[in-house]
């Protein structure tokens, strides 16, 4: 596996682990608590950064 395999397969593991991150964080939200957990919207912010930086979503 070359340069481009390893860079597909940080891109696969980074947008599971931010889907992971966005669906944990969905389900601490409820009506009284719209903003849902604080520590799980950090955990889902920076699975994002790496999603970003790795070009997969913008």
């Amino acid at each position: 596996m070359g340069f481009m395999g390893n860079l597909q397969t940080k891109k696969d593991d980074a947008k599971s682990a931010y889907i992971k991150a966005r669906n944990e964080w969905a389900e601490t939200r409820t009506a009284e608590n719209i903003k849902g957990d604080p520590e799980k919207w950090r955990a889902l912010c920076d699975r994002k950064m790496d999603c970003m930086r790795l070009g997969v979503i913008f």
